[in-house]
């Protein structure tokens, strides 16, 4: 039982730092934050970009930053957006 909730905690934590690389790569792109601003499927995105989430993980992963200085304020307006 105790193998399971290391291995969900591993996998928690690999799709933190997966969304935590996509994020990173949206600061990084003009190209990307345009697509954010204006509404793209953030999956698709992802996808696109060679990140591998689920709308789940993306929702998960917002509210626990939700609260969190780690964000900008833009950067919270537009992500935030997204779960409500």
């Amino acid at each position: 039982m105790a193998a399971l909730g290391l291995r969900r905690f591993a996998v928690h934590r690999q799709m933190n730092q997966t969304l935590t690389n996509f994020r990173q790569a949206v600061s990084d792109s003009t190209d990307l934050q345009e697509k954010v601003k204006a509404g793209a499927d953030l999956v698709t995105l992802g996808k696109e970009n060679g990140y591998e989430f689920t709308q789940e993980e993306v929702e998960d992963y917002l509210r626990e930053v939700r609260n969190s200085y780690d964000f900008t304020q833009e950067e919270q307006l537009i992500w935030l957006e997204r779960i409500g």
